[in-house]
């Protein structure tokens, strides 16, 4: 079968390269499917981009790529599955079924099944779920409406390979930054995030490494990792350097990371792989007072490596202790930090323990914020107890600190600020 895949990202602050379509491509290669890309980023007609690449291509089966529901940030949100339900419409006008895939869509794949109308969605990572359903498209067998990606992936280590879905240049010009991942899933349990599961797939670290070479090969020197958190193992996480290091030699490249775990070879690995910045995310729910001083660990390893830390804060949770987030704060403005973002508003998404407390507590629901007249929380619904005023006046004119989501900006994009 033929499938056109369709990169339906068009948010450009800053634009992010279809990191999941290449990943595709690379699965679609190995298979006796055929594979095209649609990448609407920078259309400046997304719908007649895609009529003509629906006519050039003559493809059996459209699969479209949603990144996220909407911008997640509270201020001028941008809702994208509107855009999304149009172009599925488009597909059906031309008599084409539409699978929906991507890190959006399996937030909420059912709602957004339903919204889009889309045929068939696949949640999770889709490497072996795709060609599985192309299978059995092919073989006019029946098949899931919504297919579990992770149940087509049944190990816990691959080669994934990349195929390349179009230009770079585009993206590094509007300031966007080439990605790669090492792994899939979070073990994460956020308060507020819908990514925590107990299953992780790694990609194989010497696979990594020579992905990084051959973008390199290609002229990219700096690099972002699109893992949800590195350091979900410390052995995976140091052999991805060792990897970095042996096959790409000299980059530059940032990433996430959690708490914990850590130690200090894994910093000095990651120095030594070329790591600049490390964005730590933090919440005052998780991250008490008893946790400052093995924070301070993190923070003084970093240091100690060369390696900058820009730390997003959450704070203002249900039922958070009063003064919490001032003695984080306080404690936060003592470490070697490039800056602190803080936020207080939080999309809610079902499923997550946020919205199990709301859902039971009607003091609760009275601190939901809802831009948009619609109902339900598949549309941009946000908790918070601290407006940005409040925030302002916690962070008291500190240089180190900002209100987050008043600004639409990554943390790399403000590091380079910094630094020029």
């Amino acid at each position: 079968m033929k499938i056109l895949l369709v990169n339906s990202n068009r948010y450009h602050h800053p634009p992010v390269i279809p990191l999941g379509i290449e990943y595709l491509l690379g699965s679609l290669s190995r298979s006796r499917h055929s594979a095209a890309v649609a990448d609407l980023c920078f259309a400046s007609d997304p719908f007649m981009e895609l009529r003509t690449a629906l006519s050039d291509h003559a493809p059996d089966l459209i699969g479209i790529s949603i990144r996220q529901i909407d911008s997640v940030l509270y201020q001028n949100n941008e809702f994208f599955l509107d855009d999304a339900a149009q172009y599925t419409a488009l597909c059906h006008e031309a008599g084409l079924p539409v699978v929906l895939g991507g890190s959006g869509f399996s937030i909420m794949p059912h709602d957004i099944m339903a919204y889009t109308r889309a045929d068939y969605g696949i949640s999770g990572p889709g490497e072996g779920a795709l060609i599985d359903l192309l299978d059995r498209l092919d073989a006019s067998l029946p098949a899931d409406r919504i297919i579990d990606g992770y149940q087509a992936l049944p190990g816990s280590r691959y080669a994934f390979a990349r195929i390349q879905a179009g230009e770079y240049q585009p993206y590094v010009e509007a300031d966007g930054i080439v990605g790669f991942r090492t792994q899939i899933g979070c073990t994460g349990r956020c308060f507020f995030c819908v990514e925590g599961t107990n299953r992780i797939i790694f990609h194989d670290p010497l696979s990594v490494g020579r992905e990084v070479r051959g973008l390199k090969e290609c002229g990219y020197t700096r690099f972002h990792l699109c893992d949800s958190e590195f350091n979900i193992s410390i052995d995976h996480s140091v052999t991805v350097c060792k990897a970095l290091i042996q096959h790409a030699g000299t980059i530059c490249w940032t990433l996430y990371m959690k708490p914990e775990p850590f130690n200090h070879a894994l910093f000095t690995w990651l120095k030594k792989s070329g790591a600049s910045m490390i964005t730590l995310s933090i919440d005052t729910l998780s991250q008490t007072e008893a946790a400052y001083p093995q924070l301070g660990r993190f923070f003084s390893e970093a240091a100690a490596a060369g390696i900058d830390v820009i730390v997003d804060l959450s704070i203002g949770f249900p039922y958070e202790p009063e003064g919490s987030a001032q003695r984080m704060l306080e404690f936060l403005d003592a470490q070697p930090l490039l800056s602190v973002g803080v936020n207080s508003y939080y999309r809610v998404y079902p499923g997550t323990p946020l919205h199990r407390h709301i859902m039971l507590d009607t003091q609760l629901q009275g601190k939901l914020i809802a831009p948009r007249e619609e109902k339900g929380f598949l549309y941009p619904t946000f908790f918070c107890r601290f407006p940005e005023e409040e925030v302002s006046v916690l962070i008291g004119g500190r240089s180190k600190f900002r209100v987050e989501g008043l600004e639409k900006a990554t943390n790399y994009q403000r590091a380079s600020a910094k630094s020029a």
